[in-house]
């Protein structure tokens, strides 16, 4: 095809697209809206925290910062949360800039008892984290020794009902990073 026919084609391709173009649609609006959610008064009530709960909440952060400061060097990780209330834990990664021995310190304030994960996910070899039971009355320290990646920790109390707004709290802290001694031997 070649001069005006060629474009006279092109043009007729054209037109049912551009004569389409002003059309509209009109839809019947449904007359009744459904409820999404049930009348106030059928609503189950939103807990309210009680103030001592709260003032307990922050007298058990002021402990349990003293307890994971304590822990010298860098800090490679750190986090606290709560571990009252639906949640009852919580969980944070960081990243290991270098291999070595980083000591891991948990601690939980307010709760009679927590547990705490930490480890790392390397390609190829079995995921085996460190689980430790916390008893709730002091920190508890161990060395880990960790790879370049990333970490991760999580912290939860484990029966649920231990501590319905309580303000109990828990934390872990990483720090460190000596690296790992070698055995002096050249490969």
């Amino acid at each position: 095809m070649g001069g005006w026919h060629g474009l006279a084609f092109v043009l007729s391709l054209l037109l049912p697209a551009g004569a389409t173009a002003g059309c509209s649609y009109e839809y019947d609006e449904p007359t009744h809206t459904p409820q999404t959610e049930p009348p106030r008064e059928t609503r189950p009530p939103v807990p309210s925290i009680d103030p001592l709960v709260l003032e307990r909440e922050v007298h058990n952060y002021r402990e349990l910062d003293r307890l994971l400061k304590a822990a010298p060097g860098p800090v490679l990780l750190f986090e606290e949360g709560p571990l009252d209330g639906p949640v009852r834990g919580f969980g944070t990664t960081a990243e290991v800039p270098v291999p070595g021995q980083y000591t891991f310190t948990a601690a939980c304030v307010g709760a009679s008892s927590a547990q705490v994960a930490i480890g790392q996910e390397h390609p190829g070899a079995p995921f085996q984290p460190v689980e430790l039971t916390l008893d709730c009355i002091g920190a508890t320290t161990q060395v880990v020794e960790l790879q370049q990646g990333y970490v991760f920790a999580h912290l939860v109390v484990p029966a649920p009902g231990d501590t319905p707004w309580t303000g109990a709290v828990g934390g872990v802290r990483v720090t460190g990073g000596a690296p790992t001694p070698s055995t002096g031997k050249s490969p």
